[in-house]
């Protein structure tokens, strides 16, 4: 008896980029594509890598500074992603080195390295430096009757003053904005591109001392294209202004905009990225207000904090010392949300707020109490990006030996451990979370 003959009907391309959307994890996305040519090109196809992209949110693959690269861990669900991407998520040695006469080699460290020091939408921001961040010092120079800038990096300062040892300068020690080195790379692709240098004569125009330079990349507001656009703002605050250096990938030219406000800020390196706006709040303390710098029209605005329920705030402990107590997330379409880590009685909750824009008080939106475990802990908050919230802890005293890394989704409150990692908390001003999709759907951003 003959078998009844079976016959394969192929689904059109259109109804398969419906049923791939619709699989629930990348892995199973994956297997798919490898089960046949069809389905791998269907997958790899650049509509339908758009319309992924835009309904899902890419996968968090750990975190940067300017040491390291720190993977997720599992059982966090991005863990393999995360080591297929393994040490290339520090290493940019593809991106050409700079020479630079005023680059400095403190005797015991590694010379300068391209450091991230700023991830967005696939794309890293590298500052030629050192292993030590690099601040800028005012310092007044006895005998000669004034203060100069000068950059130099943290383990030089901190040796100076435990030591008493006089260090060696520049021979330019005022320093300006045309100072620093950047670059641009996509670390999957391997691509990149290095920044010109601010011109002198633009780096010279604010004619104050510098006091602080916070190079950030602007989130991208406009649809994905061809040419992968970009832009970078430097934040320069000098004494008495606040200046923003501004470079768009598609002219490579700076530009500079002076600001009328000058914030209030001990620190401008500590901000999230909120629909196309930074926001800002004191590092260590409750803010007064909350700095908006709107990254299309690079213009600043300020938001009172302490109103509303933020007023019970004001006299609570936050739960740390010189930790970070905020951070501005992702909520709902003209509402700021926000945030705040609070320590009472041994225990930390994080205070959930929202300010809708046409009122003028922040509102309870949800009290999270953290779990039990977390108590007698040092907790702060890291920080947010793609609508979660990021906060670390380790057991009190003097010397931390593990430190847990914690993600939470603003939307569900569910909290995930991200990885443990030993030794102190993230030594840098600002850990960077780094986002994306794998190979399989991602297009160079550079």
């Amino acid at each position: 008896m003959a078998l009844p003959m079976t016959v394969s009907i192929p689904l059109p391309d259109e109804l398969l980029e419906e049923i791939f959307l619709r699989l629930p994890t990348l892995d199973t996305l994956a297997c798919a594509s490898a089960t046949c040519t069809s389905f791998c090109r269907v997958i790899k196809g650049r509509a339908f890598r758009r319309r992924f992209r835009a309904l899902h949110r890419p996968s968090l693959l750990g975190f940067m500074d300017a040491a390291r690269f720190q993977p997720a861990q599992a059982p966090h669900p991005s863990a393999p992603l995360a080591a297929a991407l393994g040490p290339c998520g520090a290493d940019f040695s593809f991106v050409p080195t700079v020479v630079s006469s005023s680059s400095y080699i403190p005797p015991e460290e590694e010379g300068p390295r391209w450091r991230p020091h700023d991830a967005r939408d696939g794309r890293v921001l590298l500052d030629w430096i050192s292993l030590q961040p690099r601040v800028v010092k005012n310092w007044s120079y006895s005998g000669k009757g004034s203060e100069v800038s000068i950059l130099m990096d943290r383990r030089e300062l901190v040796d100076f003053f435990d030591d008493g040892r006089h260090l060696t300068w520049t021979k330019r020690e005022r320093c300006n904005a045309a100072d620093f080195h950047l670059a641009v790379c996509d670390p999957l692709s391997k691509r990149y591109m290095l920044l010109p240098t601010i011109p002198e004569d633009l780096a010279a125009q604010p004619q104050d001392r510098l006091w602080e330079f916070e190079p950030v990349l602007a989130p991208n507001t406009s649809d994905e294209s061809e040419e992968n656009p970009f832009k970078v703002i430097c934040i320069a605050r000098y004494l008495k202004k606040l200046v923003l250096f501004v470079i768009q990938s598609t002219t490579m030219q700076w530009c500079m905009v002076e600001s009328p406000v000058l914030p209030s800020l001990d620190d401008m390196s500590f901000f999230d990225c909120v629909r196309g706006c930074f926001c800002w709040t004191q590092c260590w303390f409750w803010s007064d207000n909350l700095i908006v710098l709107d990254t299309c029209t690079l213009r600043f605005s300020i938001v009172n904090f302490f109103t509303g329920y933020h007023l019970q705030l004001r006299d609570t402990y936050p739960g740390f010392l010189r930790r970070r107590p905020n951070a501005v997330v992702v909520g709902r379409e003209g509402a700021i949300e926000m945030f705040s880590l609070v320590g009472q009685h041994g225990s930390f909750a994080l205070h959930h707020t929202s300010l809708q824009d046409n009122l003028h008080e922040w509102k309870l939106e949800k009290i999270v109490q953290l779990p039990g475990q977390y108590q007698e802990y040092s907790i702060s908050t890291v920080g947010a990006a793609e609508g979660f919230l990021f906060f670390q802890g380790a057991p009190l005293g003097i010397e931390f030996q593990n430190v847990d890394c914690y993600l939470m989704d603003v939307k569900t409150y569910e909290i995930t451990k991200i990885y443990t990692k030993m030794g102190n908390f993230f030594d840098r001003k600002r850990a960077i979370p780094y986002f994306s999709f794998p190979r399989l759907l991602s297009e160079p951003t550079i």
